[in-house]
């Protein structure tokens, strides 16, 4: 069956601020016409452009109505809970959790941690092995959907040393379906958006939903985990995670693994190293060779800063230390009387620790020429190396990552700021230059900011010979040259935005001004026009012609509704006045 991608975009939502692209480790997001959308081809369901949207046009995909659906089927349907609930649902006790998924429909809970028991167990008798026999130097975790799809897409030459293993959540899938039937249904629920990929992809797993999506289907059931009392029965089956509680914080496989120290040779024990945060991780790979290494070196990654906790699919509220204290205390309730007996009854990797890795597409990049990255520059005003600014607000770290994705068909030039800004200037400058009438603009200092040709020729001779040297007049003192600088002090002191409209003398001219508010309290600007000059004197006295007019046609208007309604009211006075008499003559 096919679905939805896991992550999309509600491009009516989109406000051009591009800030998924400044977040998005791997820059799959592509803008069309002003709007962005996830190339999925690209995309590694980190989730950030989700999280960091401002305007929440990024979504992941809703699946609760086919949860639903399974729930009120035949199906014995489990919850594969993932280890961060602890954090995420802080509120309540575990108990409480585990009964309010029940009301919501589902046979039983399991804690996900179980599959990642059963790696740390199997990993550990890896590295021994790797120890032993220093065959392979270089174990990358496979428990992170995202950061398998990034080594495989963007560092491929790390895919190799991906270990074997399947990701937890396969894993206790498979361990679910091998205790209680492949007839049940499995459902996981976590911080990740990126298990629905999982979920699509491996039959073991139904659907897989976030908290998030949790929350909101508890609040539609009417359902509050914390007024829910203590039961005993409620428990997690078959039994609680022992000791990979802690995976939903950072390094805390290598944790898992160090409580499985007895695999490992006490005279030679693996490095282990934990790094979360794409962007972390793809700096400490950028340079390394697997081969220097003198013994083997576990790589525990994370995609999400500071672990699972911090995932897409949580609330992510309060305290981030809090939340790991939560987890620290839980762990330490952890009890090993049942769950080794269940790792020893299902350890069989043919059928359980399956090899099967998530199917990553590849990425076919292409790398353009010098010229071609030369070329696309220049659509955007980059002409030299000291042209490109790498100001980042485009979202690319440099401007020739943003002319890579130009040539990619996945960027538009309008979204580089200073291209805009200059293109904008060059406008404006344009419209300056070209109007008949004067045109200056002045700051609160009544220093002018730019001005036309036109400005210069009024003002005078010697001011033409200025602006001739130095166009513009940038800098200089508007009141040595206008004595009509105190109206730009005027409109921008005043509290009203209107401006001001007047005629002036400037030597022999009449000039007619209007000055106005560009920027309040900063900047204004002021037009002039001589209606000295024949054809303007033309204009302004047919303009000002029609005016009178107006207030003629006006005042005409008043004076005849007066007179109409004066001789009516005359007209009642005088009928009265006859019937008054002519009552009178008839008695």
């Amino acid at each position: 069956m096919r679905f939805h991608y896991p992550i999309y975009s509600a491009p009516a939502n989109c406000q051009d601020c591009y800030k998924c692209i400044r977040r998005c480790p791997v820059k799959a997001i592509s803008v069309e016409k002003g709007h962005t959308t996830v190339v999925q081809d690209m995309c590694i369901l980190c989730g950030r452009c989700v999280i960091h949207c401002p305007a929440f046009a990024k979504h992941s995909r809703n699946d609760t109505r086919r949860v639903k659906q399974l729930v009120l089927g035949n199906k014995k349907v489990f919850v594969s809970l993932a280890p961060s609930y602890i954090a995420e649902f802080s509120e309540c006790t575990p108990g409480q959790l585990v009964i309010a998924l029940k009301k919501l429909g589902f046979w039983g809970v399991s804690e996900t941690a179980l599959g990642i028991d059963c790696i740390s167990a199997w990993l550990a008798d890896d590295l021994q092995g790797a120890s032993e026999k220093g065959a392979q130097k270089l174990f990358i975790s496979s428990a992170c959907p995202p950061v398998v799809t990034y080594i495989k897409r963007y560092a491929p030459r790390f895919s190799p040393y991906i270990t074997r293993h399947a990701s937890p959540l396969l894993i206790h899938a498979r361990l679910l379906r091998k205790r209680y039937g492949d007839d049940i249904g499995v459902v996981f629920i976590g911080p990740c958006i990126a298990k629905k990929q999982e979920a699509d992809k491996w039959t073991e797993i139904d659907a897989a939903l976030t908290f998030n999506e949790l929350r909101t289907w508890f609040k539609d059931e009417g359902i509050a985990c914390k007024t829910i009392p203590a039961d005993a029965e409620a428990e997690f089956l078959p039994c609680r995670a022992v000791k990979s509680a802690l995976f939903p914080i950072n390094g805390s496989m290598i944790t898992a693994l160090n409580k499985y120290s007895a695999f490992w040779d006490k005279k030679l024990p693996p490095f282990s190293l934990a790094i979360s945060g794409i962007d972390q991780i793809k700096e400490t790979l950028e340079d390394f060779d697997p081969e220097s290494l003198t013994r083997p070196l576990f790589l525990d990654l994370i995609s999400c800063e500071g672990g699972c906790i911090n995932g897409p699919g949580t609330t992510n509220t309060g305290s981030g230390i809090m939340r790991m204290v939560k987890l620290l205390e839980y762990a330490e309730t952890a009890t090993t009387d049942s769950a080794e007996g269940i790792l020893d009854e299902t350890s069989l990797p043919k059928d359980i620790l399956s090899s099967d890795a998530l199917f990553v597409q590849d990425l076919t990049q292409i790398v353009h020429t010098e010229g071609e990255l030369r070329s696309a520059l220049r659509l955007v005003g980059k002409f030299t190396m000291q042209d490109e600014l790498n100001c980042s607000s485009c979202g690319y770290e440099t401007c020739r990552d943003f002319a890579q994705a130009m040539l990619d068909n996945r960027a538009e030039r309008t979204m580089c700021t200073s291209y805009m800004r200059q293109l904008a200037q060059k406008k404006a400058n344009g419209l300056i230059r070209t109007i008949p009438s004067g045109v200056v603009i002045a700051d609160k200092n009544l220093k002018i900011v730019e001005c036309n040709q036109s400005f210069a020729r009024l003002m005078g001779q010697d001011t033409e010979n200025m602006f001739e040297v130095a166009p513009g007049l940038e800098g200089v003192d508007l009141r040595k040259i206008t004595g009509s600088a105190h109206y730009f002090k005027d409109v921008l002191t005043a509290d009203s935005s209107e401006g001001i409209e007047c005629d002036i003398r400037e030597g022999k001219k009449i000039l007619h001004i209007k000055v106005f508010v560009v920027e309040a309290g900063e900047i204004a600007a002021g037009v002039l026009e001589d209606i000295t000059v024949p054809q303007i004197r033309r204009d302004e006295t047919i303009s000002r012609a029609q005016k009178i007019i107006d207030k003629n046609v006006v005042t005409v208007q008043k004076i005849a509704f007066l007179l109409g309604e004066n001789a009516a009211e005359t007209e009642s006075i005088l009928y009265s006045i006859i019937d008054s008499y002519t009552e009178g003559a008839g008695e």
